[in-house]
């Protein structure tokens, strides 16, 4: 009943948006439908939160291998939309007792990865004050044990997250928490390694690498390793006009 209340709600919202182009009915029925049933499906993998999973492509690839022990908490929404038209596959893999909790919305593309370890915990922030948070695609994001990114975070393409070097050398620690504050604008291709401590309203410029240091409010960073290049900053996620 599920199913066929489902179709006749979109096949109603699809007639009235394209009432004007009748031949245009299918196609946005389908993909309507599509979206809407896979939405479903991932949203019942959620734990607790009362949020939802929204897939806005019906052929954009995205998959969660999650533990029984895991816990996915989504307080907004987890929305799955494609950058530039791309459909390589997104995944979230959770561990035994891993734990990933979203607190309001945030959206990722194609080919964003999350790996959480056993016993490992990330939690994202999502939208507050800017007009959305999220990565845009080619992302790996690897926990070990705990990385922790505040609200308004944007990442752009090609990032890499973990707080582990996942191997020992010289019998040093191969693990320090990440913590990136709220507001952080991580540009392209970036590495942002163990124990790194990002502040509020920062931005890390694109092909840097960031490791196991902190870092001041309204910095921006740029280099390998990372150093800071402009104090005082403040940035913002939309364009603004200036005509």
């Amino acid at each position: 009943m599920q199913i066929i209340y489902l179709l006749m709600n979109n096949f109603i919202e699809t007639i009235i948006e394209v009432s004007n182009n009748p031949f245009n009915i299918f196609n946005k029925l389908f993909k309507r439908t599509v979206c809407s049933l896979r939405s479903k499906y991932y949203s019942k993998k959620i734990n607790s939160g009362g949020g939802k999973i929204i897939i806005t492509d019906p052929f954009i690839r995205f998959k969660i291998k999650k533990h029984k022990t895991s816990h996915l908490s989504i307080k907004g929404h987890l929305i799955i939309t494609p950058h530039v038209g791309g459909k390589n596959l997104s995944i979230l893999f959770m561990g035994p007792k891993s734990r990933l909790e979203i607190k309001n919305d945030f959206s990722i593309g194609q080919n964003v990865r999350f790996f959480l370890n056993e016993n490992s915990t990330l939690t994202l922030g999502g939208k507050d004050k800017e007009s959305g948070s999220g990565i845009t695609s080619d992302t790996l994001i690897m926990v070990n044990k705990k990385i922790e990114i505040g609200t308004d975070f944007i990442c752009a393409w090609n990032v890499f997250i973990s707080d582990s070097d996942w191997h020992t050398i010289n019998n040093t620690p191969h693990q320090s928490d990440i913590f990136i504050g709220d507001h952080v604008w991580i540009a392209n291709s970036c590495s942002i390694l163990k124990g790194v401590n990002i502040n509020n309203n920062s931005i890390i410029a694109s092909h840097s690498k960031v490791i196991n240091k902190e870092y001041p409010k309204n910095s921006m960073l740029a280099g390998t390793p990372a150093k800071i290049v402009k104090t005082d900053i403040t940035w913002t996620r939309d364009i603004i006009s200036h005509n």
